[in-house]
């Protein structure tokens, strides 16, 4: 009888774990039934190139630029290598750096030893390997529900923990991304982040070595895995700050534990420095901007807000309105001052803005805002703050707020489906879409139409046929006499400028653009370019040439035309920049620009 008596008691004090026991089996089921036809593909595939490059291949300067893309032919992991770039030295380096890598490391070795042993193709792709990723994964994300219902027993009653751990895998876009994006950086950043919050509340309850050197190590990974997720350490640094009363006892703690401190950082610094010897070795820098593309980039002082949070397309709070509801939850931390109050609202406050701060704010597939994926351990606790204080309130109002929340994690969950059969596109989701499609099971009468137009990673575009366009004349550049001279010794013609925002207020249009050229000798082979591109700065983005003919006709004025797509432009005054390019001796005349744009009715 007491054995039974325990059992229950136990029982009804650990319902969070039982639950969250049963939620996770779940995932993990439809996880392995909806695995992906290769795991390693697009930005995963650049995170996780380090390791067969050192490992296998023994080539992380990549200079053998053929053997990765028979890997792609192979296994198609990718439509370009965008994943690397070329650096001065010659090297090709990797664009993403490295943290994910470290993470990946254990399973790529274990799956690597058993191919060799088993005689299997051991080139970093094949199936083992993509199976050890997916299960290190899914190791991760199991370790950090679990360490997340710890710290959340830390604030909250086991009641309070299991109505948050319940919303959290059910009604925001984590679960999405744990079933069909597992091996994107934010699964492994989230476990982290969970660690790191995990020994920041043991280290001032135990001020011990053991949890100091925890919290540097989830702090240097993050920052290894993704540089601007450093305010990470806003949160160790802000814990148990409430007032000026706390912060001084604050500092004079950090005083006390100086060399912890210290050491910690160096910890840090350590980890990080993986990613600064890399660089060196490679590309003879220390800090490099691997994003070298003026087409994307931080614009710290003009950040994409609205877009970011509210768009149709990847808004964060269009797509897991929960969070919105959770923001609420840090009044609620604040007028209970509770130690994590300040470190969170400090935190979440950088973390928007810097993922606003990103121009390709949209993160290309995922549902929804997949940015803010791995700062759910920390949205966890204003989540739970709000979940207690509905549960203070009358029955009433308890059970109206319940099945509003409820209702969320419904919504939640169908579009999670309408996501996994691409009524809700991965990428292109417009308002109109969102609307006509919300009701949607059925992906043959879904609206394609009214989605944003498909651009191909590979570069190839075609007007969508389905589509309605009027074609417009934007600007003629004539020139004076018979003609600009392009002549050996110079290298452009006079370029025609258009910002896009007077080409259209859409979000794209498909650009005619006709050249009216005599050549005045005959032609070499691909001596001269007519370039169309834009413009951000000082660098170009979108950059589409075509080279010139020998079929061309000496003496003559012929008609070159070059279609063009505009790009997903990083600022509406970026401009449509067209010239011609002479880096031979073409000898030729130019008369005449005429620049076209079918806008979309």
């Amino acid at each position: 009888m007491i054995a039974k008596r325990d059992f229950k008691d136990r029982f009804q004090t650990d319902i969070s774990y039982y639950i969250l026991f049963i939620i996770i089996c779940l995932i993990v089921i439809t996880s392995i039934v909806c695995f992906p036809s290769n795991i390693l593909s697009w930005d995963t595939f650049g995170y996780y190139l380090y390791l067969p490059q050192l490992f296998i291949s023994n080539d992380l300067g990549i200079h053998d630029v053929g053997h990765l893309q028979g890997i792609v032919d192979t296994y198609h992991n990718t439509g370009t290598l965008y994943q690397i770039w070329e650096t001065e030295t010659g090297n090709m380096l990797i664009r993403y750096t490295s943290g994910q890598a470290v993470l990946f490391a254990p399973f790529f070795l274990i799956a690597h030893l058993i191919t060799l042993l088993t005689g299997g193709v051991a080139d970093g792709f094949s199936l083992p390997y993509q199976i050890a990723i997916f299960a290190g994964c899914m190791v991760y994300f199991i370790i950090a529900m679990f360490l997340l219902r710890r710290i959340l027993r830390h604030f909250f009653s086991d009641k309070v923990t299991t109505i948050t751990l319940c919303l959290l895998l059910l009604g925001t876009n984590l679960l999405a991304n744990t079933l069909f994006g597992i091996a994107s950086i934010h699964t492994q950043l989230f476990f982290l982040y969970t660690i790191l919050i995990y020994f920041t509340i043991r280290w001032h309850k135990s001020h011990t070595w053991k949890n100091i050197i925890f919290i540097a190590i989830a702090a240097g990974l993050i920052i290894l895995t993704r540089p601007t997720d450093i305010i990470c350490l806003l949160i160790p640094f802000f814990w148990n700050i409430s007032s000026m009363t706390t912060f001084k006892e604050k500092m004079i703690l950090y005083k006390q534990y100086f060399i912890q401190i210290l050491v910690s950082a160096v910890i840090v610094i350590a980890i990080g420095s993986i990613q600064i010897i890399y660089w060196k070795v490679f590309s003879n820098h220390y800090i490099l901007d691997s994003y070298n593309n003026p087409g994307e980039g931080m614009e710290f002082f003009r950040p994409f807000l609205k877009e970011t949070l509210f768009s149709f397309r990847k808004g964060w709070f269009v797509y897991t309105p929960l969070m919105f509801f959770a923001l609420f939850g840090i009044i609620a931390a604040f007028k209970r001052g509770k130690e994590c109050a300040v470190a969170v609202l400090l935190f979440v406050v950088f973390n928007i803005y810097l993922v606003s701060c990103w121009s390709c704010w949209w993160y290309a597939d995922s549902f929804g805002q997949r940015a803010y994926i791995q700062s759910y351990a920390v949205m966890s606790l204003p989540l739970g703050f709000m979940v207690q204080f509905i549960m203070e309130r009358s029955n009433r109002i308890k059970i109206l707020i319940f099945i509003f929340l409820g209702l969320i994690c419904a919504l939640n969950l169908f579009q999670t489906w309408q996501y996994r059969h691409d009524i809700i596109s991965s990428s292109r989701m417009t308002k109109a879409a969102y609307f006509a499609n919300f009701f949607c099971t059925d992906k043959s009468v879904c609206n394609e139409s009214l989605f944003l137009i498909p651009r191909d990673a590979s570069g190839e575009e075609v007007m969508d046929p389905h589509r309605h366009y009027t074609e417009h004349l934007i600007t003629t550049q004539q020139f004076e006499g018979d003609g600009f001279e392009v002549a050996p010794g110079i290298e452009f013609s006079p370029a025609v400028q258009i910002p896009y925002s007077k080409i259209t207020d859409q979000d794209h249009a498909w650009m005619r653009i006709v050249f009216w050229v005599k050549p005045l000798e005959p032609i070499v082979p691909e001596s001269g370019y007519f370039t169309v591109t834009f413009r951000h700065k000082e660098g170009n983005y979108k950059y589409r040439s075509l080279p010139l003919s020998s079929d061309l006709e000496i003496g003559e004025w012929n008609k070159i035309e070059i279609n063009y797509l505009t790009p997903e432009v990083r600022n509406e005054n970026d401009a449509l920049n067209v010239y011609f390019w002479n880096p031979g001796n073409t000898h030729l005349l130019i008369r005449q620009i005429d620049i076209y744009a079918s806008i979309a009715e």
